[in-house]
């Protein structure tokens, strides 16, 4: 199989799963994800990527956003923005700009400080179509959109249909929305998501899973088993936590967990190493072994759990042993799209 093939097919199965997971919090579709709680933060963030190949895909975000942004938790976007690429996190800022010219409350400008963190200045990177649809000939006739011109992508301005609703904080899908309705958003809403779908947890791996520092997350642990509303247990040095039944409840059902943190920009790494740019078929192989190698922790991260293996001597080999990680990607996804 040639690496075209194998980037069309994850490309398809990225765009379904991230149409589906947005559906389930409130975007205009057909089909909502219910197998796995869906991560907003890490989700908006993939979108930046997957829905340049997907136009309405994109202008959809683009209205939840508007619609929702105060269900957004921003310090944690800021966190995963922080290790976003450059052109995540210029899309963040545009984003940003556009939600509150389209009505977007004004905490939303914490999340346009985000694209700071590219430490780009204007004009530093070279302005492309945002669209990957869209060649440099036919960008040249439009009428660029201002905000996502400054970005250095080249437009038409948004038209938002105003069609995108709230989660429904009652799917299980959305367990992480429920949370956050409790507690507000942050490292106590990450807390109560992760403990609602695990039986015994420890602080350090929540606030891993959370992308949070371990000092919020072991104070409310703490806070909630003086409060007899969670139990703990010593296993060694770690302490283990799991919430009484009166919280547990609250929770259930509980859908199947993804550390969606780690496993999205796996995909994106993925899809950006195995995007067809002119490149020879060796040299696509070389980039999708790097990148499987850098992402090997985030592919065997907690909900996709496929193990990457030894890839070296490969090149003497073949490429059998690559393309056969990237389809177990495929499928696991296809799984989890369901």
């Amino acid at each position: 199989m040639r690496t075209s093939e194998l980037h069309e097919r994850l490309l398809e199965v990225a765009l379904e799963l991230a149409w589906r997971q947005w559906t389930a919090m409130g975007v205009a579709g057909t089909r909502a994800s219910q197998r796995t709680i869906i991560d907003p933060e890490a989700l908006a963030l993939a979108t930046f990527v997957v829905g340049r190949s997907d136009a309405r895909l994109f202008d959809e975000m683009l209205d939840w956003v508007a619609a929702n942004s105060r269900l957004l938790d921003m310090a944690r976007l800021r966190r995963l923005g922080k290790s976003a690429s450059a052109e995540q996190r210029r899309l963040l800022g545009a984003v940003a700009q556009v939600a509150i010219e389209h009505g977007a409350k004004s905490s939303l400008h914490q999340l346009g400080w985000a694209a700071v963190t590219a430490q780009e200045e204007a004009g530093e990177y070279c302005t492309e179509p945002l669209f990957r649809s869209q060649d440099e000939t036919a960008a040249t006739w439009v009428t660029a959109d201002e905000l996502f011109a400054r970005a250095g992508f080249l437009r038409t301005s948004p038209i938002l249909r105003g069609m995108s609703r709230r989660p429904d904080a009652t799917a299980p899908s959305c367990v992480r929305f429920r949370a956050r309705a409790l507690v507000g958003p942050g490292a106590r809403a990450e807390v109560l998501t992760y403990l609602w779908t695990h039986e015994w947890a420890h602080g350090r791996l929540i606030a891993e899973r959370a992308a949070y520092n371990q000092g919020p997350v072991a104070e409310y642990l703490s806070a909630l088993a003086d409060a007899r509303l969670a139990e703990k247990r010593s296993d060694g040095r770690k302490t283990l936590y799991r919430l009484a039944n009166v919280l547990r409840g609250v929770g259930s059902p509980s859908p199947f967990y993804v550390d969606w943190a780690w496993v999205w920009p796996a995909i994106v790494a993925l899809l950006e190493a195995l995007r067809p740019d002119g490149l020879s078929e060796d040299a696509a192989w070389v980039r999708l072994a790097d990148a499987l190698s850098e992402n090997r922790e985030r592919i065997d991260a907690e909900g996709l759990e496929i193990v990457v293996g030894e890839l070296g001597g490969w090149a003497q080999s073949g490429p059998e042993r690559l393309g056969s990680v990237a389809e177990s990607v495929i499928a696991r996804l296809r799984q989890l799209a369901d």
